[in-house]
């Protein structure tokens, strides 16, 4: 089976049907995400900005995935819909979709986009993925209940040529804490500064932003493309709080350590905060469709 992957990111979306699927291309415009990719995927050929893509030069696959941009539905952005012109990259895919005609379609969202504008986004995303010849079904999916310590809820657009029925997702492992993910290398924590009011404002809950502090048997909250910057680790060796670091951002989002190096840091903050979880991506595709579309 051949894949072609839109705004992929670094492929975490990509990463659960790997053992199943051949990519054969994919579109990304973010220079560092690019390398990360094309560092763990080195003979596959960018077709860069969706806007600009040439659909008659685009190689056949069976299966088109992608997580659209999601700032326009979400609920931490301001909710413009398809009044956003990032909102409106759905209409670049279901042009592709037109194109190109691949058996299957798996596209990821915010959970926002459930409630976006009274359900009627939700309902009009549908709609046009149906108007491009789909049975379309919407599955919500939280990577806590798939083997990863982070709560990060995710809307999955499955779009088949052939009718498929309705599958109550399951939880299959529930267990993983912080604890089981940490980065014991210390000579990687960064630690906040204990003279620097506002952040100390936070941490006393007497700011309108207050930090998620996290122990070794909590779940993480959804991490950010600023790399967990809210979220704040009590070190017992030195008696403070230090910030998430890379590896542990990584763990969270079910990719081998070490699979962002490359970048600055900043970068792969960025990159893991904007990537689909592996192990909710890896229990989609070996799990949930198994029967569904594939045997």
């Amino acid at each position: 089976m051949k894949l072609f992957s839109l705004f992929t990111g670094i492929g975490g979306l990509e990463w659960g049907v790997k053992d199943r699927a051949e990519i054969v291309g994919f579109s990304e415009i973010n220079k560092n995400s690019i390398k990360i990719f094309q560092k763990n995927h080195p003979s596959v050929k960018n077709y860069g900005d969706i806007t600009r893509i040439d659909l008659k030069e685009l190689p056949d696959f069976d299966i088109l995935t992608g997580g659209f941009p999601c700032q326009s539905f979400s609920l931490a952005g301001h909710r413009k819909g398809f009044d956003d012109k990032r909102g409106k990259m759905i209409f670049y895919i279901y042009d592709i979709m037109k194109e190109k005609k691949p058996e299957f379609v798996v596209l990821e969202n915010v959970k926002g986009i459930v409630h976006h504008n009274k359900g009627n986004t939700l309902r009009d995303v549908v709609t046009l993925l149906s108007y491009a010849g789909y049975y379309v079904r919407v599955v919500l999916l939280n990577a806590m209940y798939y083997g990863s310590a982070q709560n990060r809820e995710r809307v999955f657009f499955l779009c088949s040529k052939k009718d498929f029925a309705v599958k109550v997702p399951e939880i299959k492992d529930d267990t993983k804490r912080f604890r089981d993910i940490k980065d014991k290398n210390r000579e990687e924590y960064r630690f906040i500064p204990k003279d620097n009011e506002r952040m100390l404002k936070k941490l006393k809950k007497e700011h309108d932003f207050q930090y998620e502090l996290i122990g070794g048997y909590d779940r993480v909250g959804t991490i950010m493309t600023d790399g967990g910057g809210e979220k704040l680790v009590w070190d017992q060796e030195n008696e403070w709080f230090r910030k998430l670091t890379v590896l542990e951002c990584e763990r969270l989002q079910g990719f081998p350590d070490g699979f962002t190096k490359g970048v600055a840091d900043s970068a792969r903050y960025f990159a893991l905060g904007n990537a689909v979880n592996c192990s909710a991506s890896y229990y989609l595709f070996n799990d949930y469709l198994k029967g569904l579309w594939w045997s």
